[in-house]
C-alpha cells in the first residue's frame, strides 16, 4: 500500500468515525427517550398501564359498581406524581339515579372539554371503548379526601350514556385521578 492510500484511508476513517460515533449517540438518545416515555405494562414505573385487581381499582377510584352491574372493566395507569383509574360498567334500567344520589352526583349535558387523553385512552386500555362514540353523554364530578396513607384528595368525573338497545339501561364511564 502506498503511503498516498494510506493517507486517503485514515482521512476516510477520521470523517466516518466520527459520524458513526454521533449516529449511534442519537439513536441511543431516541431509544432511552421512548423507554423513559413509554414504560413496559406492568412495570411501576410512571406512566406505565398496570394489571391490578378490581377491588383496588374501586379503593382508589371511590365508586363501587352496583352488584346488579354488567361488563364491568378497568384499567389503571402509575403516573409520576399522580395515579389514574378507569372504570366502565352498565347498569340495568331503573338502576342510575340510585347510583347516582350514592356519589352525591348530579349529572347534567357534558360540554365534551373533559373527556380525551388518558381518559379516552384509559377507557380502551380497559375494553370499553370510546365513551364519545356510546351517545350523547351526562356528566357529573365529585372530589374525595385521601384515603389514609394518601396525602392527594382524588377527583372523579363520572359519564353517564342512555342505552336503546339490549332493553335499555346505562353505560357509566369513571375516570378518577389524584388532586392537589
Amino acid at each position: 500500500m502506498t503511503r498516498k492510500r494510506r493517507w486517503v484511508l485514515l482521512l476516510a476513517l477520521a470523517l466516518v468515525l466520527p459520524l458513526a460515533l454521533v449516529g449511534a449517540a442519537v439513536g441511543g438518545l431516541f431509544w432511552v427517550r421512548d423507554r423513559v416515555e413509554h414504560p413496559a405494562d406492568n412495570s411501576g414505573r410512571p406512566g406505565s398501564w398496570m394489571t391490578v385487581p378490581s377491588e383496588y381499582v374501586v379503593e382508589f377510584s371511590r365508586v363501587r359498581p352496583p352488584a346488579s352491574a354488567t361488563d364491568v372493566r378497568w384499567s389503571y395507569l402509575k403516573g409520576f406524581q399522580d395515579d389514574l383509574a378507569f372504570i366502565a360498567f352498565r347498569l340495568p334500567p331503573g338502576e342510575e339515579q340510585g347510583f347516582l344520589n350514592g356519589l352525591g352526583v348530579v349529572a347534567e349535558p357534558d360540554s365534551g372539554a373533559s373527556l380525551g387523553g388518558w381518559s379516552v385512552e384509559g377507557f380502551q386500555r380497559a375494553g370499553a371503548g370510546d365513551p364519545r362514540t356510546a351517545g350523547p353523554l351526562r356528566e357529573g364530578k365529585f372530589l374525595a379526601e385521601p384515603l389514609p396513607g394518601h396525602s392527594k384528595r382524588l377527583a372523579a368525573t363520572v359519564w353517564l350514556a342512555a342505552e336503546a338497545e339490549a332493553g335499555g339501561g346505562t353505560r357509566v364511564f369513571v375516570d378518577a385521578r389524584d388532586v392537589p
